[in-house]
Order: structure tokens, then C-alpha cells, then sequence
């Protein structure tokens, strides 16, 4: 009888373990967030970026939203937190423009999501080959989305393996 109660008490602890790894998202993340520039790494070429995020369960959509005077661009995806990893079609690279590293549209990445700190924290591992002068160049990056204990801020932290230095990004809630 002890191992039966113990078989059900492990099953019943692991079913609720994948139902918070899979739900775990805090509801401030949702909106739209602005860059607080004089908190942030350098946007060059940008001027100003913003992001919208949605959560539906497992699924979240981050859309950003760059801007330059006339020159406007915009990427989303959306992932599963669920899934391991996930392959994702993208829209183009518009991080640091300037560097000559692109991604063309319907290039692919690879993402990994989850939730962390008890959902306020997503953690995305991000696989993908940029195109550059010197040919094809396998990137990773790391992009930690951390929300304050208050919910108005977001402070994006990614290191890449191309960079020694972090970028770090500061976003209040609009």
C-alpha cells in the first residue's frame, strides 16, 4: 500500500510540475513596452524600439518594433513555452544594423523557451546563422526577459556568442 500511495503522489507531483513549467507566465508581461534609452545599450542605428507581447497558455507572440526617422522595421514570433526548442521563420535581423550581419525573410532560428523565477523571467536560446561579408556565421544568443517585482519594467539582458560584452535593454510599460 505504501508504494502504490508513493507511485500516485510522484505521478500526481510531476503533473503539476509540467503544468507550471507549461502555465508559468506572470500576466504583466502582456502589453506593450517602450525603450528607455538612456538605461540601454546602444539601439545604432535606431532611434527608438518597442515591443508588444501576448501570452495565450503556453503560446507568447514578441513583436518589436524599430524606428529611425523614416526608417521603420518590424520582427515577431511566437513560440511554444512547452515545446523543447522550436524552428521559427523570421522577418529579418534588425539588431545592430549596422554591423553588416543579416538574416534575410523566411531565413529560419532555432528557440528554445521557458519560463523562470516562477514566471518572471522567459528565457530564450536563440540558434541562427547570420550572412556576412566573410560568408555564414553561426550565432547564439542567450535573451533573459526579466520583469520587476512592480510589473512596469522589463529589463532585457542577451549575450551573444559573436559579442564579449552584453547588451542590455531597459523597457517601461506603455
Amino acid at each position: 500500500m505504501t508504494t502504490r500511495f508513493s507511485k500516485k503522489g510522484i505521478a500526481l507531483s510531476a503533473a503539476v510540475l509540467c503544468l507550471l513549467s507549461v502555465a508559468g507566465a506572470n500576466d504583466d508581461f502582456t502589453g506593450r513596452w517602450k525603450i528607455d534609452t538612456s538605461r540601454s545599450s546602444a539601439l545604432d542605428p535606431w532611434r527608438t524600439l518597442d515591443m508588444e507581447i501576448s501570452i495565450r497558455g503556453s503560446m507568447i507572440s514578441i513583436t518589436r518594433f524599430y524606428a529611425a526617422g523614416r526608417r521603420k522595421a518590424q520582427e515577431s514570433m511566437t513560440i511554444d513555452t512547452s515545446l523543447p526548442s522550436q524552428i521559427v521563420t523570421v522577418e529579418g535581423w534588425w539588431d545592430n544594423r549596422h554591423i553588416g550581419a543579416y538574416l534575410d525573410e523566411g531565413d529560419k532560428k532555432i528557440v528554445a523557451a521557458k519560463w523562470l523565477d516562477r514566471g518572471r523571467t522567459l528565457q530564450l536560446n536563440i540558434e541562427m546563422v547570420l550572412e556576412t561579408s566573410q560568408g555564414s556565421s553561426p550565432v547564439r544568443v542567450i535573451r533573459e526577459m526579466r520583469l520587476s517585482p512592480d510589473g512596469k519594467t522589463l529589463r532585457v539582458l542577451q549575450l551573444r556568442s559573436s559579442r564579449n560584452l552584453p547588451v542590455v535593454r531597459v523597457f517601461t510599460k506603455t
